[in-house]
């Protein structure tokens, strides 16, 4: 009797510790696997949604895209082991409590596999499953906050960050206390069971077993363990190779201009133009008419606008029609213009009168029938008439082709000499003539304009000047530059490339530029790209013989440590007539990247004008600034060239000087187009000056 009473309180003991490894079994189990189930973070601000260990629903705030989790994804075949056997430890340890006071011993064999099955599953949560979770937790540690303040050379951005919200039960599973006093009581008393249930049989299991077949189970209960820890130890050792982290370079970077200077000013310094008219209005305020018949047309072949058509009537000096400047000039000086014959056989081209407007010099086309000759002409001078002191013939002479007549003339004493240059309507020179005139009626022209004797001649581009109208001067270029005039009408007139600091650009195809008003000199880098352009207003026009000097200001580029922020100080136009264009910030891809450029805030002056956009493999639209105030506030998305072929462009001016203006800027680089995919934003700032 005494023997039975002590084998039942074995019995009732071996219950009681059953119970409580099962019980600790049960609770560790169901924590798991809840934790692997349910969500164990929320998300809220720029990312949204809930994360679990099974599944995740993330998305972007700005464009709905979903938030990828890769090394979640990777090991979901764990995390899906990892939940059955939380379900089932879970089963087992409630039926080996439902069969204890029957089947004593196998449910305490039962519960003490769980117990032990526990311990693995603690060390595969947190050595292996919680680590993939704390790296793609970790892509948003720099983002954790209501609002994010980066701090970076280029300024402090404000950013919409990321809140998280842990779960209960995900805290229950990382609570290290907890979890392994559960652990610990469930082995502790599994163990502590099955060794009161082998103490309270009568006798050892092995005594009623031979020899040889507890050798083969041995064997076969080793190989067994041996099978589970090896499979266990497979989920360890392949961890290392498969999440080991290395420092990566960031996607893109930041980099310094093509060129580190702007265009802020292309201001003429020198107009040496007495006078010049292209004949788009008749009469002509300030000229008058000796004799002839005038009056301007349009649609004449060749011409830009409306041209001046002279009839010769006889009736102006020397039986011939004048049409001229009515100032009196002085000096030596320059007289271009640009003619072409429409009917009869005759003469065409530059008068010079006299202050008393009886004696006359004449530069002029001698047209026949076939040919065509360059003459110098003098009247009432070295004798009481008409007498030709050169003749020149033009070589490939056509009636209905214009030519530009130029004539420059210097007076000493009772000596002229006269040079004439002939050029194609292209600008193509053809011939010369010059003559010097030696007579005590020698005088210094006073009174310029056209002619014509008994021929009709149509008269453009006249232009009276104290230098050379042949050609535009400019200064202050690096060399390299390029430099283009445009008419007002959207046609070339010539261009060149600066082959010093100094140097001169032909317009002797279109001197008066255009139709006398308008028109836009074309600034660019040696690369071809855009500077700068000036732009004429209706009231002035671009002539030879004009002087330009370009003004240009160095950008001050300042770039964070890993070339992911850049702070930019920069000069611009002051004026509306000169646009400023420039490459101002490189990015280079080494992936291919999807971005646009976003406007987070501005301090702007009502003079500003600007827009800034994206060259990657296609241009983006605009962020718009008008004055002053931001009318588009993000470009459109595109694709980056891998390397750097890609920029960040402004173009725009100032209405007045002395201006400064603060743009704060995000650049969005983003994997996949329409802002999806992994994205990352790097602060530009912009401080623009005038």
């Amino acid at each position: 009797m005494g023997w039975a009473t002590g084998e039942d309180r074995l019995s009732k003991l071996a219950e009681t510790l059953l119970l409580a490894s099962g019980v600790a079994c049960i609770a560790a189990s169901a924590i798991y696997l809840l934790v692997a189930v349910l969500p164990a973070y929320y998300f809220h601000g720029y990312v949204q949604g809930y994360y679990s260990i099974l599944d995740y629903r993330l998305h972007y705030l700005v464009n709905r895209q979903p938030v990828p989790m890769p090394h979640t994804d990777y090991i979901r075949h764990v995390s899906l082991s990892f939940t059955i056997s939380s379900l089932a430890i879970l089963a087992i340890s409630a039926l080996s409590i439902a069969i204890s006071r029957r089947r004593l011993p196998l449910a305490s064999g039962l519960v003490f596999g769980c117990a032990s099955t526990i311990i693995l599953l603690y060390g595969l949560l947190n050595g292996y499953i919680y680590r993939a979770i704390s790296l793609d937790l970790g892509r948003f540690s720099g983002l954790l906050g209501d609002r994010v303040i980066v701090r970076t050379l280029a300024g402090n951005i404000t950013f919409v960050g990321v809140r998280l919200e842990q779960t209960g039960v995900l805290g229950l599973a990382l609570n290290g206390r907890l979890m392994l006093a559960l652990v610990a009581t469930a082995v502790a008393a599994s163990y502590a069971s099955i060794v009161l249930v082998l103490t309270k049989s009568s006798k050892p299991l092995f005594d009623r077993i031979p020899w040889p077949a507890r050798i083969r189970q041995g064997l076969v209960y080793a190989m067994m363990g041996i099978l589970a820890f090896s499979s266990l130890a497979s989920v360890f050792t392949y961890y290392p190779s498969t999440l080991t982290i290395a420092p990566q370079p960031p996607p893109a970077t930041l980099e310094q201009p093509p060129y580190t200077y702007t265009c802020t000013a292309l201001t003429r310094t020198s107009r040496e133009a007495l006078t010049y008219t292209d004949f788009e209005i008749y009469p002509i305020p300030g000229w008058t008419a000796r004799g002839g018949i005038w009056n301007n047309i349009g649609d004449v072949a060749g011409a830009k606008g409306k041209v001046l058509q002279g009839v010769d009537n006889d009736r102006g000096l020397g039986g011939a029609s004048q049409y001229y400047y009515n100032t009196k000039v002085s000096g030596n000086n320059w007289v271009a213009l640009k003619t072409r014959l429409f009917s009869g056989t005759g003469y065409y081209g530059v008068s010079m009168m006299n202050s008393g407007r009886n004696r006359m010099y004449a530069v002029e086309i001698y047209a026949t029938a076939t040919t065509g000759y360059l003459e110098i002409w003098t009247y009432n001078v070295v004798s009481g008439a008409w007498s030709r002191h050169a003749n020149v013939i033009i070589p490939n002479f056509n009636r209905e082709s214009w030519y530009t007549i130029v004539v420059s003339y210097s007076v000493s004493g009772t000596s002229i000499t006269i040079t004439a240059y002939l050029y194609d309507a292209s600008g193509n020179y053809i011939t010369s003539a010059s003559v010097t005139i030696t007579h005590n009626n020698v005088f210094t022209p006073a009174y310029v304009g056209v002619i014509v004797n008994n021929v009709t001649a149509y008269f453009d581009e006249f232009i009276l000047s104290t230098v050379d109208p042949r050609s535009i001067s400019f200064t202050n270029f690096y060399t390299g530059m390029k430099v283009e005039v445009w008419d007002n009408l959207g046609n070339p007139v010539n261009s060149t490339t600066a082959p010093a600091q100094s140097f001169t650009l032909n317009v002797i195809s279109d001197i008066v530029v255009g139709t006398g008003g308008d028109g836009r000199i074309v600034v660019r880098y040696p690369d071809a790209y855009l500077c700068g352009t000036l732009t004429m207003p209706s009231t002035d026009a671009i002539l030879g013989g004009d002087a330009y000097a370009l003004t240009t200001a160095s950008i001050a580029v300042s770039l964070g440590s890993n070339r992911t922020s850049a702070s930019l100080t920069l000069y611009i136009s002051g004026t509306p007539q000169f646009t400023t264009t420039a490459r101002v910030l490189r990015i280079s891809a080494s992936q291919v990247l999807y971005t646009r450029l976003i406007l987070d805030s501005a301090s702007a002056p009502p003079t500003l004008n600007l827009d800034i956009w994206l060259e990657g493999a296609t241009s983006s639209t605009s962020i718009t600034i008008r004055d002053g105030v931001p009318t588009t506030t993000s470009t459109s998305i595109v694709q980056l060239n891998l390397g750097l072929g890609n920029s960040v462009s402004l173009n725009g001016y100032f209405t007045a000087t002395g201006q400064t203006a603060t743009l704060n800027l995000k650049l969005e680089l983003c994997t996949m187009p329409g802002g999806a995919g992994a994205c990352v934003y790097y602060p530009v700032v912009i401080d623009a000056k005038a």
